[in-house]
């Protein structure tokens, strides 16, 4: 069987002028930067006619100093080593492949291909660069991890969570969460994630990369809280070499070039600083970015995700947020309620966190109902985090069991109830009022707080452990304080 090339489907005649239009024809120019290898094309003269996005984020380039200049312009002005495409070209290769290395040891593979006509003569010549450590990074995860769908296919809603996916799809308002945010991407609307520190809005975002179609694309995690407001401006858009003092000799890449073709997650959104703001709407309204000390923006694609646990409709009243930047980046609002209101999530996450917990210890930990009992009623003021730091905590402070009288925050629970039954014994009692000795208040308080060990552990033996006393002392004091009446 003989299979077709694209030389033998067209006429010599029409050739040159298919490339001519081809250069010439928008659509084909938003086509090309949906590829995310580097593609340059150059026509038969040596002049550079096309550059997709990712060439120019490749090599720091702007396609409007290379495009309609010569080839040699852009191998000059390329980041990567270009060195022998020229002469490839000129002696009409057709085919080049060469690695090369840039300053941060990471490895592109440079390829060339050449469009003849049946005569011979070159039509157009194109140069393909791929990033190898990106590629090798995909399927490195792909074939790592066993039994996992592939990265093209999300797992279905509701699946069960593993110890290395994120949110645990179980609660109504989580699953609505991430049905609505994978919709948003694959309409490339702009997301806001609103919630209580710790409630997993990090976890969200890396979820909805994970099943999106942006996969295998970069997702890129600023936290605007974390970057001081003079450092801002260039950490972000990046900077041309020499731009100011201290400037690489090099230049530098913005983190949101550093997410071009993928997504960018704005952490803690509400912390930009308000003169950094407008040009940060100029990136997700338009596309743009300008670095420091250059002469002309660049256009990017991007994905673009924020989240705060601040209130930013109140900010933008008092004048500490723009209001068309909120309204930029608020197109799509997906609210993660605090854990306390989606308590069929803790035990799966008790269960994924002590996995996590046990492949780093020499035995495993179980945690005995009582224990799981008082996890799944505690209020959590901290969230999912704190759910976390406590099981880590178990994980560190307990042999083989743990129990109730375990959890950090048991003893904090019942020293406050024992400060309220002193307050409440010493606001009834009357020495208070005509003065009351240290002597006679630390018996109050001792009283109170054996009580109240004694009524949180069920027994005078468990109290005494508790509170790091021998059983006999407990009893004693139990004795004494009931023949003082108290006092």
């Amino acid at each position: 069987m003989k299979f077709m090339s694209i030389g033998d489907n067209l006429t010599p005649s029409s050739r040159a002028s298919d490339f001519e239009a081809l250069y010439a024809d928008d659509r084909w120019r938003a086509l090309g930067d949906l590829i995310p290898d580097g593609l340059v094309m150059v026509d038969p003269a040596g002049l550079v006619r096309y550059m997709n996005s990712a060439a120019e984020s490749i090599n720091e380039v702007y396609r409007q100093m290379v495009v309609g200049h010569p080839l040699e312009d852009f191998v000059q002005q390329a980041r990567l080593d270009y060195s022998v495409i020229p002469e490839a070209f000129h002696h009409g290769y057709a085919r080049v492949n060469k690695v090369v290395r840039d300053a941060g040891s990471r490895s592109y593979l440079i390829s060339t291909r050449s469009y003849r006509s049946w005569s011979g003569e070159s039509s157009a010549f194109m140069i393909l660069t791929r990033n190898l450590d990106a590629l090798e990074k995909i399927a490195r995860r792909v074939n790592d991890d066993e039994g996992a769908v592939p990265v093209f296919a999300p797992p279905p809603l509701g699946s069960p969570a593993t110890a290395e996916t994120g949110l645990i799809v179980n609660g109504q308002a989580t699953q609505l969460a991430v049905t609505r945010g994978l919709r948003a991407i694959d309409m490339k609307a702009r997301l806001l994630i609103l919630g209580e520190s710790g409630v997993g809005k990090t976890e969200l975002a890396r979820q909805l990369h994970r099943e999106s179609s942006f996969a295998a694309c970069p997702f890129v995690h600023v936290n605007c809280g974390s970057i001081p407001d003079s450092l801002f401006e260039s950490e972000m858009f990046g900077y041309e070499r020499g731009a100011f003092t201290g400037a690489s000799s090099r230049g530098k890449k913005g983190l949101i070039e550093a997410a071009e073709g993928g997504i960018l997650f704005l952490d803690e959104v509400g912390e930009i600083p308000l003169h950094c703001q407008a040009k940060i709407l100029q990136a997700i309204e338009e596309g743009l970015v300008q670095r420091v000390g250059a002469t002309a923006p660049r256009r990017l694609q991007l994905q673009i995700i924020a989240a705060t646990n601040r209130d930013l409709k109140a900010q933008v009243e008092e004048g500490g947020f723009r209001r068309d930047l909120y309204y930029r980046l608020s197109a799509v609002t997906l609210l993660l309620p605090p854990l306390r209101e989606r308590r069929e999530l803790i035990p799966p996450l008790i269960d994924r966190f002590l996995t996590k917990v046990n492949l780093r210890r020499k035995t495993p930990l179980t945690l005995d109902p009582g224990c799981r009992r008082r996890l799944s009623a505690y209020a959590y003021p901290g969230n999912v985090r704190e759910l976390q730091n406590i099981v880590e905590y178990l994980g560190v402070a307990c042999d083989h069991l743990a129990n109730e009288m375990d959890l950090p925050f048991f003893g904090q629970e019942m020293f406050v109830h024992a400060t309220e039954a002193f307050a409440i014994q010493g606001a009834g009692n009357s020495d208070i009022a005509t003065g009351m000795t240290l002597r006679d208040a630390m018996r109050h308080y001792e009283s109170a707080l054996i009580d109240a060990a004694i009524q949180k552990t069920g027994s005078k033996r468990k109290a005494a452990e508790l509170l790091g006393v021998d059983i006999a002392t407990i009893v004693r004091k139990s004795k004494t304080q009931s023949a003082t009446g108290g006092n």
